[in-house]
């Protein structure tokens, strides 16, 4: 039996308006910023429940960033400049494998995979906002 939620004509409906509304919105997003952030930062959408209902969706876990301190040394595995532009934030390592909150589904890590194959890199869900922040206080700091 699939788990997989049967599509209706309605539901099949509301899946092509928001396809509409994310490519209207990626016309309008700046440069290298995915669709949902133009809503984001309109504040029509809450990161956090952007990331909270991703995470139900997907089965991927969540994990709130307020008041987390980025380590630094973490930076050698996920350069600053491509944490903030894929909007993800390195936690952890622990033996071959480095935990990253990110703010969506599928972050472009493919530079990291390159530099580092034996690598694994486990991705949980975090909201936009707090990940940004948390990379903001390593930038501030570094100057």
């Amino acid at each position: 039996m699939s788990d997989r939620v049967p599509v209706t004509g309605l539901s099949l409906a509301y899946a092509l308006e928001g396809e509409a509304l994310l490519a209207a919105l990626s016309v309008r997003a700046r440069p290298g910023e995915r669709p949902q952030e133009l809503l984001f930062d309109l504040g029509l959408l809450s990161s956090r429940d952007f990331a909270l209902e991703l995470a139900v969706l997907s089965g991927t876990p969540y994990l709130g960033l307020r008041g987390f301190l980025v380590d630094e040394r973490l930076l050698l595995y996920l350069p600053l400049a491509l944490a903030l532009t894929e909007r993800v934030c390195p936690l952890v390592l622990v033996g071959d494998s480095l935990k990253i909150a990110s703010a969506f589904l599928e972050p472009d890590l493919t530079s990291v995979r390159a530099r580092f194959p034996r690598l694994d890199l486990d991705i949980v869900l975090a909201p936009r906002d707090e990940i940004i922040e948390a990379l903001r206080d390593v930038s501030y700091a570094a100057r």
